[in-house]
């Protein structure tokens, strides 16, 4: 009895670790009371293996607050659970053929077994990070399709391990490992095709937004043109104006020609032509679409990039990923704003880069923590992503760091990048 209570109680402890560390879902005491609670309830009952998954479902989709959809939480949850079991199951088979004591038979082999396995399971999520957090970030509409396979690809596991008894043989264990790499080869696979068509979508984006950059800057010049032929009449025009002595007609004249030509020459548009110095394309993609949306909605914007910007240091798609979310949510925040406004700079010292991301905000100080939790948005529906997200990126990368701070009606976002510590 007593290394029945231990076996279950450590399955329990990984499960629910591996079900945190895949979800991003952070699990208070509360509510893994109400897992264990959960197990005792389901061990009398002869489908306790599907009422666990229920049970589990529901508790994680009420610690994390709903904030994703129930596809995930299932998805995760019968992950976490089905390949525990599954592990279990061979590593006993395979156990008791290399030691006698090495099986679920005894406490040093249940003890064994489970570190084992505890161990098999943080490695094959750190294995699988990336591919991870790729289908996270993910909006294609084949997503959900990819899902709902994963989903009927665990649900015939479970289905299949109902059937076991005390006399499985090793071809039955042998469908079970098969099985378990055909899994975690179909999220790899789906993972890099996700990531190439992200690379065909940003392709084409990239294209386009330079063509409309190129139209943008032609539009400048032809401005630039026409408003250098007018020039000469407008000085011309307040020549006449002096000359008369007049100061109603000087007032006039400056009131009615110099103000809007003023106008032109600070319009902030003209900013847009600081792009030239971003000579990584899909950057400047990114960034010609954002500021151009910002400027049609409005904000008064301000773009101080005045040396040659590349990606060197980060992957591309990451980079694009993290400029994307942080310019998007300072847009947005803008917005929101009495007196829109926004700020983006690039500075470049010898050993060090900062992109700086300003803009203003509704309340006088924003409360930064929040900010970083998993799932975190301040957006309708929960739609858009945080900067938790932003956070696991850069954690890829030891030389980039994020600042973050607020004050007096502004939110301020400092992307550090240290060139020393590239490896």
């Amino acid at each position: 009895m007593g290394i029945y209570i231990f076996g279950m109680l450590s399955t329990l402890m990984i499960e629910v670790i591996t079900l945190s560390y895949s979800s991003k879902v952070k699990f208070d005491f509360l509510h893994i009371v109400a897992f264990i609670l959960l197990m005792i309830i389901c061990i009398p009952i002869k489908i306790s293996n599907l009422i666990m998954i229920i049970g589990g479902v529901l508790i994680t989709y009420h610690q994390d607050n709903g904030r994703d959809s129930w596809l995930r939480y299932i998805i995760f949850v019968m992950y976490s659970f089905i390949t525990t079991w599954i592990l279990q199951v061979v590593l006993n088979f395979y156990g008791s053929k290399i030691y006698d004591w090495f099986n679920y038979n005894n406490y040093l082999g249940t003890l064994v077994c489970q570190s084992i396995i505890f161990l098999m399971q943080i490695g094959i999520i750190y294995w699988f990070k990336d591919s991870l957090e790729i289908l996270s970030m993910s909006d294609s509409s084949k997503k959900r399709k990819m899902e709902l396979v994963a989903i009927a690809f665990l649900a015939i596991y479970l289905i299949y391990g109902s059937t076991f008894n005390d006399n499985y043989n090793s071809w039955w264990i042998s469908v079970y490992v098969i099985g378990l790499i055909l899994f975690w080869g179909y999220i790899r696979a789906i993972a890099l095709l996700e990531t190439k068509r992200e690379l065909d979508e940003l392709k084409d984006f990239e294209l386009q937004n330079i063509e409309n950059y190129a139209n943008k800057i032609e539009e400048m010049y032809q401005g630039l043109r026409r408003f250098r032929h007018d020039y000469l009449n407008i000085l011309l025009s307040m020549d006449q104006a002096i000359k008369s002595g007049n100061l109603e007609l000087i007032e006039e004249t400056y009131t009615k020609i110099m103000e809007p030509s003023k106008e032109k020459i600070n319009a902030a548009y003209y900013d847009l032509g600081k792009l030239k110095h971003v000579k990584t394309s899909a950057i400047k993609s990114i960034l010609y679409n954002k500021f151009s949306y910002a400027a049609r909605e409005g904000i008064e914007l301000e773009i101080e990039i005045n040396d040659d910007v590349t990606v060197q240091y980060t992957r591309l798609l990451d980079a694009v990923r993290i400029l994307s979310i942080l310019l998007d949510n300072a847009i947005e925040a803008a917005l929101e704003s009495k007196e829109p406004r926004l700020l983006v700079a690039y500075i470049k010292d010898a050993d060090i880069e900062r992109v700086i991301i300003e803009n203003s905000t509704k309340v006088e100080r924003v409360e930064i923590a929040p900010l970083f939790k998993e799932n975190y948005t301040t957006k309708s529906g929960n739609r858009g992503q945080g900067l938790a997200t932003v956070k696991r990126l850069i954690g890829h990368y030891p030389n980039v760091s994020l600042k973050t701070s607020s004050s007096d009606y502004t939110f301020t976002q400092e992307l550090v990048l240290n060139k020393e510590e590239k490896r």
